[in-house]
């Protein structure tokens, strides 16, 4: 009995920025019946289970090829393989054109081999030119030996520099892009927090009097707050998209801590009678008495009311007694609730740039990590 046909395999293969993963489930969805294998580095092929009939290597329109490439190809003509080379994600690149040509020219200067723009985003579209079917064809059809790459020949060095210049070039506009980005986010997000707490305190010299201004205020300061946090965010998370673009799919941002903002906020004042409550009752006292005794008493007396107008001017003098001290104290209450507010209102603005430029210089970090680990030559020989 005749063992079934095994299915034909396709080998798929490039670096993270070309997104060769992306590329096989549109192929998938495009006509290709057989299966499919994603690699990263060339050590990857001599592990293979099914020896593949077919090979592309996925290109990232992002830069030229460079030795990543280079070593992905020495392996498909080792391995004997008819291979393709595929513009990936030509939609996000309008400059494709150019970057597959110098590609082309390192990779394939004989020019023999395949080559397709395909935009996998794309490859769903109804009356979308995506480049997928045209490829899916080219998988599906019989061997052609003439599509065997050669090892290519290294292009010499100019001016003593590394094969490597290329993507060290692009990697150092990626990283000096980041850092101006996060440096025009962060002057943003503190501008904007800025003027935000400026007009706090100018409706807060106004509503000091009300009586859930303790309320009202860190209410408020909470939503400046968050308001500078998400601006600052939204505006981290395009800088990291522009400076990873074409290096693969970008994710989220390690979440920040929302607690990494410096000290608790400052509670609402809280009055207690002091050394300085009895001095004013002393004296409000004795100003009272003293009007009593000076105004009052006479008056009462030349009416005739005798021991009953002292009983009147000991009264009169205590009510005058307890408005001074009762005023006093309203007037210490507001000058100790308006410099609270101040105080709130500063430690607030430096909590939020504290916060600000620590996840500045953290996210600073680790996308300058995720670039350098796109980028570098190693990601596809590391297994």
């Amino acid at each position: 009995m005749t063992p079934a046909a095994q299915p034909p395999t396709l080998l798929i293969a490039g670096t993270a920025g070309a997104e060769p993963g992306r590329l096989a489930r549109a192929l998938c969805g495009g006509g290709w019946a057989g299966s499919i294998v994603v690699i990263g580095a060339p050590a990857d092929i001599g592990r293979l289970a099914v020896r593949p009939n077919r090979a592309l290597l996925a290109l990232d329109m992002s830069m030229p090829a460079d030795e990543e490439e280079d070593r992905l190809l020495e392996a498909f003509a080792a391995a004997g393989l008819p291979t393709a080379l595929v513009a990936c994600c030509v939609d996000a690149f309008p400059a494709w054109p150019r970057t597959l040509a110098a590609s082309r020219r390192r990779l394939d200067p004989d020019r023999r081999l395949a080559v397709f723009a395909t935009a996998a985003a794309l490859a769903d579209e109804p009356d979308v030119a995506s480049g997928i079917p045209e490829l899916a064809a080219w998988c599906a059809a019989g061997p052609d030996p003439t599509s065997v790459p050669t090892v290519p020949t290294q292009p010499p060095t100019v001016s003593g520099r590394p094969t490597g210049s290329a993507t060290a070039i692009v990697r150092a506009d990626r990283l000096a892009g980041l850092r101006a980005g996060i440096v025009a986010a962060r002057a943003e997000a503190a501008s904007s927090t800025r003027a935000a707490l400026a007009e706090v305190h100018r409706h807060a010299s106004t509503a000091g009097a009300a009586d859930t201004f303790t309320e009202w205020l860190p209410a408020v300061l909470d939503g400046v707050e968050q308001r500078s946090r998400a601006l600052f965010l939204q505006r981290l998370a395009q800088v990291r998209a522009a400076a990873l673009c074409g290096l693969g799919t970008v994710g989220q941002l390690p979440s920040p801590d929302s607690t990494a903002g410096g000290d608790p906020p400052m509670p609402p004042p809280r009055r207690r009678a002091g050394p300085e409550d009895l001095m004013v009752l002393l004296v409000g006292a004795s100003m009272g008495f003293g009007i009593g005794r000076m105004i009052v008493a006479p008056s009462l007396a030349w009416a005739g009311f005798g021991a009953a107008g002292t009983v009147l001017s000991i009264i009169t003098g205590l009510l005058l007694a307890l408005w001074v001290v009762s005023a006093r104290r309203e007037a210490s209450v507001r000058a100790g609730v308006d410099r609270w507010a101040v105080e709130s209102i500063a430690h607030r603005r430096a909590a939020v740039e504290h916060w600000i430029g620590v996840h500045a210089g953290a996210s600073e970090a680790h996308v300058s990590r995720e670039i350098w680990n796109r980028t570098r030559p190693s990601r596809v020989g590391e297994k």
